[in-house]
C-alpha cells in the first residue's frame, strides 16, 4: 500500500487518515494508470473501484477541457508537469453520470512508489463551481445593467451568507439607482420647468429693458422739453414783468392825461364865462347905441354924426355879440369834447388799472408756473437719471438671466446625460425581477463541495 510505513509517525497517521476519511478522491497513478484508490474514489467518479482500477484519466474526463483541446492532450502535459515542477493544481473536468463534473485536481510525485508514480487528489467542485458560476453570472448581469437579477436558490451552508450578501447588495445598488434616477427624473423636470421660466423671464426682460431704454429716450425728449418750458416761462416772466411796468406808467399817464383835461374843461368853463360876459357888454353896447341913435334922431341934423357913430357902435357891438356867441358854441362844443375826453380818459384809466391787476396775477401765476417748471425740470432730471440707473440694471438683470439660462440649459443637458446613464439600469419599477436559474446561471444546490 502506498500509505504503508515501517513506523506510524504522525505523517504517516495523517496521511493515512486523510486517505480514509477525506471526501475527495485519493488515487494512485502508475504508468498512465489508476492503481490505488480510496473510498471517496468511487463517489466523486461515479464508478466503482474496480472500474477505476487500470483505467488512464481521461477515460473518465470530458472529451474536452476549458480551453477547448482534447483531454488526452492535456492528460500528458499534467503529468509531466507535475514531475518536473514537483506538484500540479488544476481545474478538470469530468463526466458523471452524463453531466459534465468539475474538479479540481492536484498531482503529487511519489518517486518511492515508482518514477512515473503520481498521487492524484480529485476534490468535487461541482457543487462550489456551480455556485462561483452562478455568482459570476449574476455579477456579469450587474455589469450589463441588470440590477434586478437575484441567487435566489440557497447556497451550500457554508456559502449562504455569500449569497446573502450578494443579494444585500445588489438589492441596495438597485435601491439607490432607483433613487437617483427619482433625483434625475425630479432634477431633469425641475431643470425644464426652470429652463422655460428662464426662457420667459429673458423674454420678457428683453422686452422691459427695450421698454426701458425707449422711457429712458423720452423722458430725456420730455425732460429737455421741460427744461425748454422752464426758460420760455422765465422769459414770459420777464415780459410780463416788463409789461406790467408799462401798463404801471401807462396809468399814471393816463392819470395826469385826465388831470390835464380837468383843467382844460376848468379852463373852458372860465372862457366861457368870460364870453358871456363879453356878450352882455355887447347887447349893453348895442342898446345904448341904439339909445343913441335915437338921441341923434332927436337932434336931428346936428346929431347925424353921433347917429352914424352910434350906428357903427352898433354894428360893432352886434358883430362882437355874434362872435361871441360863435366863440361860446365853439367853447361850448369844446367843453363837451373835453368832457367826453375825461370820460373816456377815465376809462382808459379804469382799463389800464384793471389791465395792471390782471397783469399782477398773471405775473403771479406765470411765476408759480416757472418755478413748477423749473421744480418739474429738476424732478424730470432726476426721474432721467434713476430711469438710466433702471435701464442699466435691467440691462445687467438681462445679461444675469441669460448666463443663468445657459446654465440651466447646461443642468438640462447633464441631467439629461444622467437620466441616459441611469437609463441603462434595469430596475424592479422598469421590469419585473427574473430569477436566474440553471447550472450554469444561479441555481446552486446545497451539499459538499
Amino acid at each position: 500500500m502506498i500509505f504503508r510505513r515501517p513506523t506510524p509517525d504522525l505523517e504517516t497517521r495523517a496521511a493515512l487518515a486523510n486517505y480514509r476519511f477525506s471526501p475527495d478522491a485519493i488515487l494512485l497513478m502508475k504508468e498512465g494508470a489508476f492503481v490505488e484508490c480510496n473510498a471517496a474514489a468511487e463517489q466523486v467518479y461515479g464508478v466503482s473501484r474496480a472500474e477505476l482500477i487500470g483505467q488512464n484519466p481521461a477515460v473518465f474526463s470530458a472529451e474536452t477541457q476549458a480551453d477547448g483541446r482534447p483531454s488526452m492532450e492535456h492528460v500528458g502535459e499534467r503529468v509531466q508537469e507535475a514531475l518536473a515542477e514537483g506538484f500540479a493544481r488544476f481545474e478538470w473536468f469530468n463526466v458523471r453520470g452524463g453531466e459534465r463534473v468539475r474538479m479540481i485536481v492536484t498531482l503529487i510525485p511519489l518517486p518511492q512508489e515508482g518514477a512515473d508514480a503520481l498521487l492524484v487528489q480529485c476534490q468535487d467542485f461541482s457543487e462550489t463551481g456551480r455556485m462561483i458560476d452562478a455568482v459570476a453570472h449574476g455579477l456579469a448581469r450587474l455589469e450589463e445593467g441588470d440590477l434586478t437579477a437575484r441567487l435566489d436558490t440557497a447556497f451550500s451552508p457554508e456559502f449562504e451568507p455569500l449569497r446573502i450578501s450578494y443579494n444585500s447588495a445588489a438589492e441596495k445598488i438597485m435601491q439607490s439607482v432607483m433613487s437617483v434616477t427619482e433625483v434625475a427624473d425630479a432634477l431633469q423636470s425641475g431643470c425644464r420647468d426652470i429652463r422655460e421660466a428662464s426662457d420667459d423671464l429673458s423674454s420678457r426682460t428683453e422686452r422691459q429693458a427695450a421698454s426701458l431704454e425707449e422711457s429712458a429716450a423720452a423722458m430725456q425728449q420730455v425732460t429737455q422739453t421741460v427744461r425748454a418750458s422752464a426758460d420760455t416761462a422765465s422769459q414770459t416772466e420777464k415780459l410780463v414783468k416788463e409789461a406790467n411796468d408799462n401798463a404801471n406808467k401807462s396809468t399814471k399817464t393816463v392819470d395826469d392825461a385826465t388831470q390835464a383835461m380837468a383843467n382844460i374843461e376848468r379852463a373852458s368853463r372860465e372862457i366861457g364865462e368870460i364870453i358871456s360876459v363879453i356878450d352882455g357888454i355887447a347887447f349893453q353896447t348895442n342898446l345904448l347905441a341904439l339909445n343913441a341913435g335915437v338921441e341923434a334922431a332927436r337932434a336931428g341934423e346936428a346929431g347925424r354924426g353921433f347917429a352914424v357913430v352910434a350906428s357903427e357902435v352898433r354894428a360893432l357891438a352886434q358883430r362882437s355879440a355874434d362872435a361871441a356867441k360863435d366863440v361860446k358854441a365853439r367853447i361850448e362844443a369844446s367843453v363837451q369834447q373835453v368832457d367826453r375826453g375825461v370820460a373816456l380818459v377815465s376809462e382808459t384809466g379804469e382799463a389800464f388799472k384793471c389791465i395792471v391787476g390782471q397783469t399782477n396775477e398773471l405775473s403771479a401765476l406765470i411765476a408759480e408756473i416757472s418755478e413748477a417748471t423749473r421744480q418739474q425740470a429738476v424732478t424730470l432730471g432726476e426721474i432721467n437719471l434713476a430711469v438710466g440707473d433702471m435701464d442699466g440694471i435691467t440691462q445687467q438683470n438681462a445679461a444675469m438671466v441669460e448666463e443663468t439660462t445657459a446654465a440651466v440649459r447646461n443642468l438640462a443637458q447633464e441631467a439629461d446625460h444622467l437620466i441616459q446613464s441611469v437609463e441603462t439600469f434595469r430596475t424592479s419599477r422598469r421590469t419585473n425581477v427574473p430569477t436566474v436559474q440553471g447550472g450554469h446561471e444561479l441555481r446552486v444546490v446545497g451539499g459538499r463541495r
